[in-house]
């Protein structure tokens, strides 16, 4: 590399790398495509590498492009808060792609009040739910491809990333309102497992401590419908005899929608804990700060207590 360096190169590398498009990361940048694809033959000339390889699913980043862009973030995240004095973020006149990823069911949760408050405060800001597999959310946190994951994720229970409890969540059962066989407002066991249940199963990774229980349990019941639709079950629930299981905030949406009836589950499922998740790179990037906090405020109920990733030797 030689002795001078545009450090503006570098905003252009960290979109580059977060967005994995030319056309994205344009976008974000403010630049034309022919800039920013400029920009990148200026840095790959500058690198001596060829920072991205085509793929089948997009641009994949080479070593040397994941070593120096840790390495920008920091930087750029130093000169932009202390050297710049640069202010937080302005929602109000910011033009930004926020990433989050959570459970089909969370997005009922999540989803409206997040589109409402941003339509509000950031109405140039765009929000775009993606689907990661349980396996790779860490590595789109950690690259950028995702900002948040919001939810009950078991297995981002790990000391790499931050984690901050928003509010605990129950499970709890649905009837139809004028179900002949279920009257009061807890349903006894023998009758629970004499029902015919319906079973969403990718409903999120809560589903998986009602199975687990049951398993623990001993128990058998009679699953009449598994379906990978949520948004079929408060239908058919209100139109047969049918129970389903599901989290207390998603159990009131299908009320809205249905005449259904709650009720207590016969099995005490501990309440757990919906969180939302972010990689330690992208702690002090003042937008996906302010849209923490945002979430914080729309739905927070257990303070601001962040647990904070843990050093490695």
């Amino acid at each position: 590399m030689s002795g001078r360096f545009d450090l503006n190169l570098l905003r252009v590398l960290v979109a580059l790398h977060r967005w994995r498009s030319v056309s994205k990361a344009s976008a974000d940048l403010g630049l034309s495509q022919p800039a920013t694809s400029l920009a990148l033959g200026r840095l790959r000339k500058s690198l001596g590498d060829p920072l991205f390889v085509r793929s089948p699913s997009g641009m994949l980043p080479t070593p040397r492009c994941t070593e120096v862009v840790e390495c920008a973030v920091a930087a750029l995240s130093d000169i932009d808060e202390t050297v710049l004095h640069r202010k937080a973020f302005d929602p109000a006149h910011s033009r930004r792609d926020f990433v989050v990823t959570m459970a089909d069911v969370g997005e009922l949760h999540f989803a409206p009040p997040l589109m409402a408050f941003l339509e509000r405060e950031a109405p140039l800001c765009n929000l775009r739910c993606e689907t990661f597999p349980i396996q790779d959310i860490e590595a789109a946190l950690e690259e950028g491809r995702c900002d948040l994951a919001l939810g009950f994720f078991p297995n981002l229970q790990r000391p790499a990333l931050y984690a901050q409890t928003l509010f605990m969540h129950t499970l709890v059962c649905l009837v139809r309102a004028d179900h002949p066989e279920i009257t009061s407002a807890r349903i006894s066991m023998k009758r629970f497992l004499q029902l015919s249940h319906a079973v969403v199963t990718p409903m999120g990774r809560s589903g998986e401590l009602f199975e687990t229980k049951l398993k623990e349990m001993g128990l058998q019941r009679r699953v009449q419908l598994a379906s990978v639709h949520f948004l079929t079950v408060p239908a058919i629930i209100a139109t047969t005899d049918m129970i389903v299981t599901v989290p207390r905030s998603i159990a009131d949406y299908y009320m809205r929608l249905e005449n259904l009836r709650m009720i207590e589950p016969p099995i005490n499922v501990k309440p757990y804990a919906v969180k939302q998740f972010w990689h330690p790179r992208f702690n002090a990037d003042p937008a996906i700060r302010w849209l923490r906090e945002s979430v914080v405020h729309l739905f927070g109920t257990q303070g601001d207590a962040v647990r904070p990733p843990k050093k490695t030797s």
